[in-house]
């Protein structure tokens, strides 16, 4: 579970502060496949990131897993994202000179609680899943765009994290591939029961998502939950 209590956040920019949020609060189940939704500079990425534990906020609190994260040290929110946080990103950040099983792997290996052996099986395991069966042994540039986001959602999930965290993951994906990658996160949160939050303003995203916070100028403007056909 996250939870986000009267979140701020405020830049310092041209000598002037920029509230990017402005006391938001939200809660976020386990299991849930739900979206930050904003235009350019609404703070849903701002969010995003400090959900991350890749910002720190301002004032207020967040708790991922009945653990205060906003209130740790760099060290302590870097292992907080070692072991809770999965990232998805549109520029996929996958290491080129390294074969989509050794990417995959080095989510495993940053934790030190598997022999070589049992890293390659769980690699190799959550790659067929993910529908890479064969290409493991491909480095970034032998495969698409689809497949590389494939891979990079491979490595998100790998350590089995309590949320996963999108930024914009369709970004760089035509329709079609965007279409596939967004049915296999549904999939994927359905089958792990893992946590996805999306921050976007991509309408094929929202549009599988069941969840929307929708934000403006650093607030919550509305909180909208699906309803199940």
């Amino acid at each position: 579970m996250v939870v986000i209590k009267d979140v701020e956040k405020v830049y310092l920019s041209n000598s002037e502060n920029v509230h990017a949020l402005q006391g938001v609060s939200a809660k976020i189940s386990d299991g849930e496949f739900m979206a930050f939704a904003g235009p350019s500079g609404s703070g849903k990425t701002t969010l995003l990131n400090l959900v991350g534990c890749l910002d720190s906020l301002s004032k207020g609190s967040i708790f991922v897993d009945d653990e205060e994260i906003s209130s740790l040290s760099s060290p302590q929110k870097s292992l907080i994202r070692q072991k809770k946080i999965g990232f998805i990103f549109q520029s996929y950040n996958l290491i080129p000179v390294l074969t989509a099983r050794e990417n995959v792997e080095l989510a495993l290996d940053i934790l030190h609680t598997h022999t070589k052996k049992e890293m390659k099986d769980i690699s190799y395991a959550i790659l067929s899943e993910v529908g890479l069966a064969g290409l493991e042994e491909r480095k970034p540039n032998q495969l698409s765009g689809g497949q590389q986001q494939r891979v990079s959602i491979a490595r998100a999930l790998v350590k089995n994290p309590s949320v996963i965290l999108a930024d914009e993951p369709t970004a760089n994906l035509d329709s079609a591939n965007s279409e596939m990658i967004l049915q296999l996160m549904k999939e994927l949160n359905k089958k792990h029961n893992s946590t996805f939050i999306f921050s976007t303003h991509d309408q094929m995203v929202l549009s599988y998502v069941d969840r929307i916070i929708s934000l403006k100028d650093g607030l919550i403007v509305s909180d909208e939950t699906k309803r199940s056909v």
